[in-house]
């Protein structure tokens, strides 16, 4: 009897649920117009950065940035109830982080007209003012609920140059160091200088286009939203953040390691231009992926003789 009466009780929940989210339409047209406005606003920094991160260059591994946005609405989209279950306008700090966002754009491009300067804070104030208009149309409350898929805009970012290289320097040394304990382990003779490995008829070098940056940030945020999803303590999604450094150096070491045995007992071409080495990297990230999915699968295993609850 008491099922019976939870099920009905769900059921009748249902329709008040629907009727609730479909009365909020005028304030979802309210924070739409204010997107589209944001949009417009920055539309030049934004088609600038989308651009480039499709071309190779620079920004080549920032290909993520014209996905993100959709990420971030699935996210929202799921949740959609706990979010909008209380919703309230509160103007003055959406005002002000909205005026925060525009001002900064309208200061930086004035301050940093070159292009490697002004992207960066351009679309952090751009993502201040998509923040501002949440803050503004759905409240507080809403805010905190819609969190993770709204900051995680901030992977829209680039990440600016002074982060940027040592991140790609501690990648690239990090790699070089997986390198030559694989060769160790394998028994390749090799003679190792700084970033550069002698092989027999065969010389590479680990530079900063193997440091496998793009790789690591597709990792991160792929980590980020598989622990969004699957895992419920910080201890466990912190395990699967930190898993994923280790396991970008590894596949780096693993695709120089393949490469160079491959040109230094087969053929040279596989280093200096092959199929394998434009495209290796793709087969061992969905490997590195794989290996993603069985460490949450791990954590969620823990979670559970732990007696977690979430």
């Amino acid at each position: 009897m008491n099922s019976r009466t939870t099920g009905l009780t769900a059921m009748a929940e249902q329709p008040m649920v629907e009727q609730r989210l479909t009365s909020q339409m005028p304030r979802h047209a309210c924070f739409l117009l204010l997107m589209v406005a944001t949009v417009a606003w920055f539309w030049r920094p934004l088609a600038t950065v989308v651009s480039l991160s499709l071309q190779d260059g620079r920004y080549a591994h920032y290909s993520h940035i014209a996905l993100i946005p959709f990420i971030g609405l699935y996210l929202l989209y799921l949740d959609r109830r706990a979010i909008f279950a209380t919703v309230e306008y509160t103007p003055w700090p959406g005002i002000f982080m909205i005026v925060i966002g525009v001002v900064s754009s309208w200061l930086t491009s004035a301050l940093a007209p070159e292009q490697h300067d002004y992207l960066s804070p351009a679309m952090l104030s751009m993502v201040t003012a998509c923040l501002g208009a949440f803050l503004l149309c759905y409240g507080i409350q809403a805010f905190r609920k819609a969190s993770f898929g709204l900051l995680l805009l901030l992977f829209m970012v680039p990440i600016p140059s002074f982060l940027l290289e040592p991140i790609i320097g501690f990648l690239q040394r990090s790699s070089a160091e997986a390198t030559d304990f694989l060769f160790g382990l394998l028994g390749v003779p090799v003679f190792r200088q700084g970033f550069v490995f002698v092989l027999p008829g065969l010389t590479i070098e680990v530079a900063e286009s193997c440091s496998g940056i793009r790789s690591s940030l597709a990792l991160l945020i792929t980590g980020l939203i598989a622990g969004h999803l699957f895992l419920g303590s910080t201890w466990t999604k912190l395990t699967l953040v930190l898993a994923i450094i280790p396991l970008t150096i590894v596949k780096n070491a693993v695709r120089i390691v393949v490469l160079s045995v491959l040109g230094s007992y087969v053929n040279p071409s596989f280093v200096t231009d092959s199929a394998l080495h434009r495209n290796g990297g793709i087969p061992l990230f969905f490997v590195s992926l794989t290996a993603l999915a069985v460490i949450v699968w791990l954590l969620k295993k823990s979670e559970a003789r732990l007696g977690y609850r979430g």
